[in-house]
């Protein structure tokens, strides 16, 4: 016969393990989504119409026409250029770090992916500029 101590701990075993299991599914479940929202922002180099959408702040309004012309303000042709070779969300992630001077952490929410994300995209499109500049160019 088991004491009543014996039943106590695997009540308890049993309710942390169920615990620990969902959790590790809804950690999962939402890895998954955000990965998913990432495929598709970051993949898909023709994403006006999916950009749009997402381009909503509760302050502002950020038009993807405003991503386009904002590199027509620079006085460097070959600036302009290396602007215009990258894809639509490293120049969106650009206009929104720079020329709107947001964070990482704002921009992820206005984009709906993560900080992270952005982080690599801006890393990735800078990197692309500055290989442009060295004559690199693919």
């Amino acid at each position: 016969m088991k004491n009543k101590n014996d039943f106590k701990e695997e009540r308890f075993d049993s309710f942390l393990n169920k615990t620990i299991i969902l959790s590790s599914k809804k950690y999962y479940r939402n890895e998954i989504t955000k990965e998913t929202n990432e495929l598709k922002i970051i993949d898909d180099e023709n994403n006006f119409e999916y950009m749009d959408n997402y381009l909503m702040n509760e302050d502002e309004i950020y038009n993807l026409k405003d991503v386009d012309n904002f590199i027509e303000f620079f006085d460097n042709p070959m600036l302009v250029r290396a602007l215009k070779s990258l894809s639509n969300i490293e120049m969106t992630v650009i206009f929104l770090l720079f020329e709107k001077q947001l964070t990482s952490k704002e921009a992820s929410k206005i984009l709906k992916i993560c900080s992270d994300s952005v982080t690599r995209i801006k890393r990735r499109a800078l990197n692309k500029i500055k290989k442009y500049f060295k004559g690199d160019v693919s």
